[in-house]
């Protein structure tokens, strides 16, 4: 008998046992569970931030690019305007007197000429005389240089440069025009009179705009499609 209730007690104790095991089992699973859910929403809420931010950045590099371009043709249509105006009176010039030699002197004629002189003495200048396509040869026979617009009366002058499109080069050999003919003033006439200066085109260079009216010029900005002109004085006008 004492084998048998031994046995039975042998019996008893281990399903205590195992049922203790299943219990902690099932805890140590559902803690398991628990854990791996929390870090699956970890890792998931981690995610939709990397996203959102990413979003974000992304649209603001869209949004910098789409402004980048807007600008980039903004200043293509303004090149393409200023092409389209050159291209369109360099045609009708070719068309008018046979070829681009005379197309600066065309200019001149047709649209800076006109209404120059009262214009310019709206700036307090006095000029009674507007000659176009001056040149001055030096003693001996050799070109000085060449001017394509002159105003002047007794006491001062006005050495105008006319392009269809204004460069920083076009400025600086202007420039030295104005050198040269202060150098040579007993030959060119400039002897005791004040000289001025101004660039007239159609389109003007950005660095070609500053060089000029840092250096005092009037500039003259030539409209084709009314051939008219709109001059601006400098800060302080240069004198040569």
């Amino acid at each position: 008998m004492t084998s048998m209730t031994t046995l039975e007690d042998i019996v008893a104790q281990l399903g205590v046992t195992m049922v203790e095991t299943r219990k902690e089992w099932k805890e140590s699973l559902a803690e398991s569970q628990k854990k791996w859910e929390e870090t699956q929403a970890e890792s998931q809420k981690k995610w939709e931030e990397t996203q959102a931010e990413s979003q974000k950045k992304w649209e603001e590099t869209k949004k910098r690019m789409a402004e980048g371009w807007e600008r980039t043709e903004r200043a293509l249509d303004r090149m393409s305007a200023e092409h389209e105006k050159s291209e369109r009176l360099m045609q009708r010039l070719e068309k008018n007197m046979g070829g681009l030699n005379n197309s600066i002197g065309e200019i001149v004629e047709m649209i800076v000429i006109p209404g120059v002189k009262e214009k310019m003495n709206a700036f307090r200048h006095t000029f009674t005389m507007a000659s176009p396509r001056k040149e001055y040869s030096d003693t001996d026979g050799s070109t000085l240089t060449e001017v394509d617009l002159l105003l002047e009366n007794c006491d001062e002058v006005m050495v105008v440069e006319v392009k269809t499109q204004v460069s920083k080069k076009w400025v600086e050999r202007h420039l030295k025009r104005l050198e040269i003919l202060r150098q040579k003033e007993r030959i060119t006439g400039m002897t005791g009179k004040t000289m001025y200066a101004a660039v007239a085109g159609i389109g003007f260079d950005e660095e070609a705009r500053e060089l000029a009216a840092k250096s005092g010029m009037y500039l003259i900005d030539i409209n084709e499609d009314t051939e008219r002109i709109d001059i601006k004085a400098p800060d302080e006008a240069g004198t040569w």
